[in-house]
């Protein structure tokens, strides 16, 4: 808010670190330079960013592939790599077919990101809560355990997993776009597994 004066900063809200780089000191040449070096570097950022979704993605495909619920097909190894090449392409296809469906709608895609990422951290922490309620061999605990009657209750992953679970009702009854997006993903997917 210091460098960007208050008239010029709504045409930046989408682009604010481009903003930044306009309203530097010095001369315009130097300070489109700036601007360009500042773009390559926002691109290698995401480069990792979509990298690593993929390499998640990927695992997670995997794992349901070997549980039976997608076709073998999708495992196959790539002949030099030894991937699975049609897994990964597949997610290829489909984070650009979400840009395109979107039409690179910032808000949107910020948004369904938020969803999915909020939601999965929720049930990941209720899996494990789950689990802990099973299994009380497990080698790392989160703090706070209560032994009664040679039962643990996992008190400190259970508040966690209700803080988790708060900010994830919070982001269902505040984003409504975001919340649009993430239900309607989540159905086709559990569509496309109960077809599969």
């Amino acid at each position: 808010s210091m460098l960007i004066s208050d008239q010029d900063r709504p045409m930046y809200f989408s682009n604010l670190i481009g903003g930044l780089a306009n309203n530097l000191a010095g001369p315009e040449p130097l300070k489109l330079a700036f601007h360009g070096f500042v773009v390559i570097v926002g691109g290698l950022i995401l480069s990792g960013a979509v990298n690593t979704s993929i390499i998640g993605a990927n695992g997670v495909l995997n794992r349901v592939a070997e549980d039976g619920v997608l076709l073998p097909w999708f495992r196959h190894p790539h002949m030099k790599w030894g991937t699975t090449h049609r897994m990964v392409n597949l997610i290829a296809i489909l984070q650009i077919a979400t840009i395109l469906y979107s039409n690179g709608n910032m808000a949107i895609l910020a948004g369904a990101y938020a969803f999915g990422v909020v939601w999965s951290f929720f049930f990941k922490a209720l899996g494990v809560t789950t689990l802990r309620f099973q299994r009380s061999d497990q080698e790392y605990k989160v703090p706070v355990n209560l032994r009664i009657g040679g039962r643990e209750i996992p008190i400190g992953l259970m508040i966690i997993t209700l803080l988790l679970g708060c900010i994830a009702m919070t982001n269902l009854f505040t984003k409504e776009l975001a919340t649009k997006y993430g239900i309607a993903f989540t159905v086709g997917l559990f569509i496309i597994f109960k077809i599969g």
